[in-house]
């Protein structure tokens, strides 16, 4: 399934001006009464780095990629087919026009950036170190702890040490995933709603989740028997696990910047903060450390 929502961005005029002025050129002018000197070089200065912070303003959009229905991150709002949620809301502010691509579970979203057929990933991504080796990293816009959520009736996973040898329905490739795997256990590729499904009718140990996106579940699917188990703390120095941050091509490198430089405004001004608190609360805004800093 692949779906497009066009949103419009929200930054200032003087930032446009900012991101334009990153391409610009200049000309001589002879002073007058002289001749300008004869030359084979440009009048026009080539413009610095890669191209690709040009490209998105060439184009007045950037494209992202991420997997939808995603509560509260990225999904359709009442089933009408335009997308919300604090992902989109995020996008929104980076100072063009946010068009997403939608995958339909998780795996397909950073193979299409591989395949260029986006601009970034923004889809509640942990910047690991094996992905900021392969891909332009930007800085972090939130934390998002993750939980392990078992049937309702199972007494025997209390924490995740309890999973080793256990099933858990997660993306082999996705961050719950490499976390229910350090745990011994093994993983099998599904979403949220069918990670649920199959906990409530036996077929699989647990799931890994974001908190938030767990919370939202099992308040608008009450009859589904499942529950939330621990909640993961990642250890000293792999504070990493829980941020989220945008991924782009790593020769996308002046684009990154570009939009580090954008969320950190963010940060600073209490963009992200009230973001957190519209869709989070504000027990998890207030404990997010890199508001903090």
């Amino acid at each position: 399934m692949k779906a497009k929502k066009i949103l419009t961005g929200a930054l200032s005029l003087a930032m446009i001006v900012s991101l334009a002025a990153c391409g610009g050129g200049s000309s001589a002018t002879p002073t007058p009464g002289t001749e300008a000197p004869e030359t084979t070089t440009p009048v026009t200065a080539a413009p610095e780095g890669d191209g690709s912070l040009q490209r998105v303003l060439d184009a007045g959009k950037l494209s992202i990629g991420a997997e939808g229905n995603w509560i509260p991150y990225v999904y359709n709002e009442d089933g009408t087919g335009e997308l919300t949620g604090f992902e989109v809301e995020i996008a929104s502010r980076l100072g063009v026009e946010a068009e997403f691509q939608i995958s339909d579970s998780w795996d397909p979203v950073l193979a299409g950036l591989d395949a260029a057929r986006y601009d970034i990933v923004i889809c509640g991504v942990n910047p690991n170190p094996e992905r900021q080796e392969k891909y332009a990293v930007t800085a972090s816009y939130a934390e998002n702890p993750y939980c392990l959520v078992v049937n309702g009736d199972n007494d025997e996973i209390t924490s995740f040490e309890d999973l080793d040898g256990k099933l858990c329905i997660n993306s082999p490739s996705s961050a719950a995933g490499k976390i229910a795997q350090s745990f011994g256990a093994t993983t099998a590729d599904g979403d949220l709603t069918a990670a649920m499904e199959q906990l409530n009718t036996g077929r699989a140990d647990g799931t890994i989740n974001n908190v938030a996106a767990v919370d939202e579940y099992m308040k608008s699917r009450p009859e589904v028997n499942v529950k939330i188990a621990a909640i993961y703390e990642p250890a000293e120095g792999e504070e990493y696990m829980i941020e989220s941050a945008g991924m782009l091509r790593k020769e996308d490198q002046e684009l990154c910047d570009k939009i580090s430089e954008i969320i950190q405004e963010m940060i600073d001004d209490g963009t992200c903060y009230d973001l957190t608190v519209k869709y989070f609360g504000q027990t998890v805004a207030d404990s997010t450390s890199i508001y903090k800093k």
